[in-house]
């Protein structure tokens, strides 16, 4: 009997043995595959989205120099010519000025320029002069220079400066004692500029709801020079030189 009990036990370790060696256990767990590390992605292996329509210049370009409050001139400009009427602009400019003028013609508007380049010089004068209307109207000189500010820029800080700017008016309006005044948008010649500088490559520097961005309340004679695809791109997007300067700086340009 007990030979017989050895002889199964034997049989049954034999049996377990094969099982353990030809079927190993299939319910072990695979050893978990490493998860690959994630790849850092550096701003330089980032392209940023340019806008398709963006003009292909630079910041550094002649026509968009920034000349404001907080960007003074740094020279004043050798490429200057006489315009028809006596005053001085950039030459580079005085083909574009004059397209606008004749075109303006055909539409029934006699343009005239009131303004144009002023030296550094001519520029304290006319700051010098608003500050002391204000001050004979009883303000303080700190208020007076203030009032001044709101509509001329300090010596080296105005556009005027650099010869791509414009002060232009309809003659009629000029002829009936108006001036650089707000009201001059509500006339057809003000909106016909309105709507058409940019296709000569000048911008109305000074829009409505930017000051915060210009520091210059709105001035709807005043018009600048930026090149034909910039100041239709500007038009399209609303923006103020500063912003395109900005949104070129973003495009690496």
């Amino acid at each position: 009997m007990t030979k017989k009990i050895f002889g199964i036990l034997s049989i049954l370790i034999v049996v377990f043995m094969v099982i353990v060696f030809f079927f190993p256990d299939t319910n072990k767990k695979k050893e978990a595959e490493p998860i690959p590390a994630k790849t850092e992605t550096t701003s330089s292996q980032t392209t940023k989205k340019v806008d398709k329509d963006l003009p292909n210049v630079s910041r550094s370009d002649w026509q968009l120099v920034l000349v404001n409050h907080d960007h003074l001139i740094m020279e004043e400009p050798k490429t200057l010519t006489t315009m028809k009427n006596g005053y001085q602009i950039d030459q580079r400019i005085y083909d574009a000025y004059y397209e606008m003028e004749e075109a303006a013609a055909k539409a029934g508007f006699s343009l005239t320029v009131i303004s144009s380049y002023r030296s550094v010089a001519d520029q304290q004068a006319v700051f010098d002069a608003d500050v002391t209307k204000y001050l004979t109207s009883g303000l303080t000189e700190k208020e007076a220079e203030t009032k001044a500010e709101e509509y001329v820029t300090h010596p080296g800080g105005s556009e005027h400066h650099t010869g791509l700017a414009v002060d232009v008016v309809d003659q009629v309006w000029y002829d009936q004692g108006n001036g650089l005044e707000e009201g001059f948008f509500e006339t057809e010649a003000g909106k016909w500029i309105d709507q058409n500088c940019a296709k000569y490559g000048f911008i109305i520097r000074y829009p409505k709801n930017k000051e915060g961005l210009t520091g210059i309340n709105y001035e709807p004679w005043h018009l600048r020079y930026v090149g034909k695809e910039s100041a239709n791109y500007m038009v399209t997007h609303q923006l103020v030189l500063e912003e395109y300067l900005d949104v070129l700086k973003e495009a690496g340009r």
